[in-house]
């Protein structure tokens, strides 16, 4: 069926709308995936207000798609940059931004409710195709990724964002400095017993030479490593990739005393205080990096990577091949930095998901808003 003359089945009487057609579709199981108060669509929906493509040339003239996101800030801004970015493009959109969970997103994939969405890299092995043991590199993640999804279900994984969402540890400059702390193995190493040489003293003093056999460290104090604390919200503490990917991958294990979760709304005045937390467990991408107030720990392949890639079903992909051409010009723009300054604006400055990505795709050269909006 060609690009002209396929049908959305998607109703657009928007999220609700999808959320009660998957409910049909497969069930109550999926009752917990949906927000319990959907908002409806946007009053723009029908593309009334679209922009105009100024990248690099694109033929989405005629074609139609579907597409939808998670209901979480970043996702949002996400899917709207699609959303604006294919309708510029002369696409016809009908867009389910912020529809629900990935269990939700998945299925309507793969029953045709909607055509492509979002996915993390890393949710993509572990969550939808329950793989274990993540390859290293970002690139190699991906391509496992792309060809098991391909394979088993004719999902099209187009080429990642380089920003990773995944899970981080942080602290200020001052106490990276305190602790001799660069990087997680540095960190982990804080956790780890020191080893003996047999003689009285743990650290090889007898005190024979005026010490009393227990010197200060460059990283604090030698029986007292630093509390790492955990942002409640995020469920880093009990998920298999979270702190036990952590324990695992450097063979320690942190007491619960050294690991007490805090809300997330104080996570980050209390690790940039010092004090009671020193380091502090966030996500990569959070809006409140942004200021560079906090610095993140290097992390050579500890936590497993979640860069962002438009997922798109096999048969909409060969329909419509301009839409990975278009998104082939904003996934590379799509860094670390850039996701938390669109996320800052959103979460922090409290402008509309909408109103960003429109705004960062004229910034960045690929739109133009009409002259009244502009």
């Amino acid at each position: 069926m060609s690009a002209a003359t396929r049908v959305t089945t998607v109703p657009r009487s928007g999220r609700r709308a999808l959320c009660v057609v998957l409910l049909a579709a497969v069930g109550a199981g999926l009752v917990g995936a949906c927000a319990a108060d959907v908002p409806e669509a946007d009053p723009a929906d029908d593309g009334g207000d679209a922009m105009t493509w100024t990248g690099d040339a694109v033929d989405l003239d005629s074609a139609e798609v579907a597409i939808g996101s998670k209901e979480t800030p970043e996702q949002e801004i996400l899917g709207w940059i699609a959303v604006e970015a294919a309708r510029a493009a002369g696409a016809s959109v009908h867009q389910e931004v912020g529809a629900g969970g990935t269990a939700v997103l998945r299925q309507a994939q793969l029953s045709g409710l909607i055509d492509a969405y979002w996915e993390y890299t890393g949710t993509g092995w572990n969550r939808i195709l329950q793989q274990g043991d993540p390859a290293g590199t970002a690139n190699e993640l991906y391509e496992d990724v792309r060809d098991r999804d391909a394979q088993l279900n004719q999902i099209v994984w187009l080429s990642p964002a380089p920003a990773n969402s995944a899970y981080a540890i942080a602290a200020t400059p001052e106490t990276m400095d305190d602790w001799g702390v660069r990087t997680l193995a540095d960190l982990a190493a804080t956790y780890q017993a020191p080893e003996s040489d047999g003689s009285d003293g743990s650290d090889g003093s007898d005190g024979s030479d005026g010490s009393d056999g227990s010197e200060e460290s460059d990283a604090g104090t030698a029986d007292a490593p630093p509390v790492l604390c955990i942002d409640e919200s995020t469920g880093f503490a009990t998920d298999p990739d979270g702190l036990r990917q952590f324990e695992r991958a450097f063979g320690v294990t942190l007491p619960a005393d050294q690991r007490p979760e805090v809300p997330a709304e104080d996570l980050y005045d209390q690790v940039e205080a010092g004090l009671f937390c020193p380091f502090g467990q966030v996500l990569n991408t959070d809006p409140r990096l942004a200021d560079g107030t906090l610095r993140i720990l290097e992390d050579s392949g500890t936590f497993t990577i979640h860069n962002p890639s438009m997922t798109i079903r096999d048969d909409v992909a060969q329909d419509v091949p301009a839409f990975e051409e278009l998104l082939a010009q904003i996934s590379p723009r799509l860094d670390d930095e850039t996701v938390r300054d669109l996320r800052a604006a959103v979460e922090l400055d409290g402008q509309s998901p909408r109103e960003v990505a429109r705004g960062w795709l004229q910034d960045e050269g690929l739109a133009e808003a009409g002259q009244e909006e502009g």
